[in-house]
């Protein structure tokens, strides 16, 4: 594939990703009203906490281990383990808590039966993130969305939804239909890495070994900034209820549509730098790709402030006529990140997880004031402030390490006009 196409196909599903997310947001606030939006935001904030916690068994590490070995029978182990994670996992979370009095969310088996496929739809992106077609590891992201998109849409024009659960049926049988589509793109994968190992065959407890190790600092950092996403949600909960979960979680999806340019990048980036390594052309295409992400953020955040309020409650309903403004409220936060989840990438491509973690962790001490001071004070108030203040602080943490590792002088992250060009070494 050419260097155009490459890229442009990463943008385009990217891009397509959100406009389903989007589209799921605008249905199911239309058919089901606000306060079930605030339901859904719970039950998928819980899957996402399921599909992290298998992550600590190493799926986050696949990209960096499958790039860094990449030939047949190792790749057939790290499925296999991987595989077994993503369904033992999620599966001892759900019955343990139901066992305890405690169970995870009123729905536990469409929880257990999302939380499983999504698990095993993110072991095979980030198989096919290490390979040379890195966009179809972003067809995954988009395929997702757009079944459940697709499936919901068909359900509601023909028979129509007779209660609002039914609508977790549906993300079933997407997120189910979604993960065995993406089992020929593996196959494809896995059947052009070479035969042999070079370097002997290796035990399945050694793949476990090295999926532990590599999975839990990765993970720990997605985990803490899986917390500080999403804490706000269950704080609101219970400070302010579902109808606040509701427009609050709503803004916060609305806001991250806007990173998507900047996470398109960021794909590119990690598939690089893992396969790259130090090499001299990484460096330049980082910091390329740094201020790109800047541009393309700043831009898509001003077409956003610039968005009519009564396009949104036309779109979404009356009751969601306090989204804009969260929304905007949000914007310096998004604006950081969009600018600095290029190091976060340079970072997973180098295997330095460990700077992740730290980043988030300051993220977090911001958040924590947020979840334990400001929200049950302020309410929607003091979950924007903490959420801004956690985007900004996670944001310049990555920043700092990546100008100091790379002796990054100020003037390398200004961007320029041949910035605007299609990135060399993208189809790498």
């Amino acid at each position: 594939m050419r260097r155009i196409p490459v890229a442009g196909a990463v943008l385009a599903l990217k891009g397509g990703a959100a406009v389903m997310q989007f589209l799921i947001l605008v249905l199911t606030a239309r058919w089901f009203g606000v306060a079930f939006r605030g339901d859904i935001a719970l039950f998928n904030a819980t899957v996402n906490l399921l599909v992290l916690v298998v992550g600590f068994t190493g799926s986050v590490s696949l990209s960096y281990v499958a790039a860094r070995r990449a030939n047949r029978p190792y790749l057939h182990r790290l499925l296999a383990a991987s595989y077994a994670f993503a369904i033992v996992v999620p599966l001892v979370a759900v019955l343990g808590s139901a066992l305890v009095g405690r169970p995870l969310d009123r729905l536990a088996p469409q929880l257990l039966a999302v939380s499983v496929t999504q698990a095993l739809l993110l072991v095979h992106t980030c198989v096919l993130l290490s390979g040379r077609a890195v966009w179809q590891s972003i067809f995954l992201e988009f395929l997702r969305p757009f079944l459940i998109v697709a499936m919901a849409s068909g359900v509601a024009a023909t028979r129509g939804f007779h209660s609002n659960d039914e609508f977790y049926t549906v993300w079933v049988g997407a997120s189910l239909l979604a993960f065995l589509l993406s089992v020929p793109l593996v196959v494809q994968h896995v059947r052009a890495l070479p035969a042999d190992d070079p370097q002997g065959p290796a035990s399945m407890r050694q793949v476990v070994r090295q999926l532990l190790q590599l999975g839990f600092v990765a993970q720990a950092s997605n985990l803490v900034q899986f917390l500080n996403y999403r804490s706000m949600f269950f704080a609101l909960e219970r400070h302010a209820g579902l109808v606040s979960v509701g427009l609050f979680s709503t803004a916060v999806s609305l806001a991250e549509v806007l990173w998507i340019p900047a996470n398109s990048l960021a794909a590119l980036t990690l598939n690089r730098v893992a396969r790259g390594g130090r090499d001299g052309e990484t460096r330049p295409f980082v910091l390329r790709m740094s201020r790109l992400a800047i541009l393309v953020t700043i831009a898509v955040c001003l077409v956003a402030a610039l968005v009519p309020s009564g396009w949104i409650t036309a779109l979404l309903g009356r009751d969601f006529a306090h989204v804009k403004l969260y929304m905007v409220s949000l914007l310096p936060g998004v604006i950081a990140m969009g600018w600095t989840v290029i190091a976060s990438a340079y970072n997973a491509g180098h295997g330095l997880y460990a700077r992740n973690l730290f980043a988030t962790l300051v993220g977090l001490a911001l958040t924590a004031v947020g979840y334990f001071l400001l929200v049950p004070r302020f309410g929607e108030g003091g979950a924007l402030v903490a959420m801004n203040a956690s985007y900004l602080a996670t944001g310049l943490t990555l920043l700092l390490a990546l100008a100091r590792r790379e002796r990054v002088r100020p003037g390398e992250l200004v961007p320029r006009v041949a910035d605007l060009a299609w990135p060399r070494g993208a189809e790498r």
